[in-house]
């Protein structure tokens, strides 16, 4: 699968060891700041029985938790600006600050064309008396994310914010020109992403069941770390796939 080939690229070039071990540590730290939110406010955790941290200290995981999010969505993006611009080059990006100029780059066109999501599904809001009407436009909304995906990806070649970017007509121009190789590039991925939940889900169970408290904690602990990690990779395996996808099929 090309998936494959995707996220054994990620692991070429000469920094690769410090980019890997940087990206897990922000890997971890996100994930165990988000769940230490969540037992903060649920009183539940993926490990409640070890976390519950005071309401007061919430904001600080949460925004912690965040600040990664955004980190490591303008790192995203500038991987896909290097996919574009540097040639033959698949490996990941240095790790720089410059990733939070990149996303607030990113942010306004990700603000505008949450607003047409919001507005589609403001439309399903009348379709709820109707079942089956209801879940066939939340499938279409749910369909069109990736091609919407693929504008962003549009936009990270070069950052100039054009009229093709923002206007809801281009949505319907990268289906036309992209909906086959995207649908199959998605099924890769949702198997991708099928066997990484499974594995967290064994080792979850696993880590549950060892006898020491101690134990139980570290091996849960492990489990929230590499699962978020494993996740980001297969996101940027995505990203480089849509790219792919975006420069052979609509931008050529």
């Amino acid at each position: 699968m090309n998936i494959l080939k995707y996220i054994k690229n990620l692991y070429t070039g000469s920094e690769n060891l410090i980019i890997q071990l940087s990206i897990f540590a922000l890997c971890g730290v996100m994930a165990i700041s988000f769940n230490e939110t969540f037992a903060a406010y649920t009183g539940g955790s993926i490990y409640a029985v070890f976390a519950s941290p005071e309401n007061n200290m919430a904001i600080l995981y949460t925004l912690l938790g965040f600040t990664i999010f955004i980190y490591l969505t303008g790192y995203s993006y500038r991987f896909v600006n290097g996919l574009f611009n540097e040639e033959n080059k698949v490996q990941l990006p240095s790790i720089s600050l410059n990733c939070f100029t990149t996303f607030l780059k990113v942010f306004p066109v990700m603000f505008v064309w949450g607003i047409y999501i919001a507005i589609l599904s403001g439309v399903g809001l009348f379709l709820t008396k109707n079942v089956i009407l209801f879940f066939i436009w939340s499938l279409l909304i749910l369909i069109l994310l990736p091609f919407i995906n693929l504008i962003f990806i549009r936009f990270a070649k070069d950052f100039k914010y054009t009229k093709e970017i923002f206007n809801p007509l281009t949505l319907l121009k990268f289906i036309d020109k992209s909906f086959m190789s995207v649908i199959l590039f998605l099924i890769q991925f949702i198997i991708g992403a099928a066997i990484i939940s499974a594995l967290i889900g064994f080792g979850t169970r696993f880590a549950i069941n060892l006898q020491s408290r101690n134990a139980q904690l570290i091996g849960l602990l492990s489990i929230i770390c590499i699962g978020a990690y494993l996740e980001q990779m297969l996101n940027f395996a995505y990203y480089q796939g849509m790219t792919k996808i975006a420069k052979d099929k609509i931008f050529d």
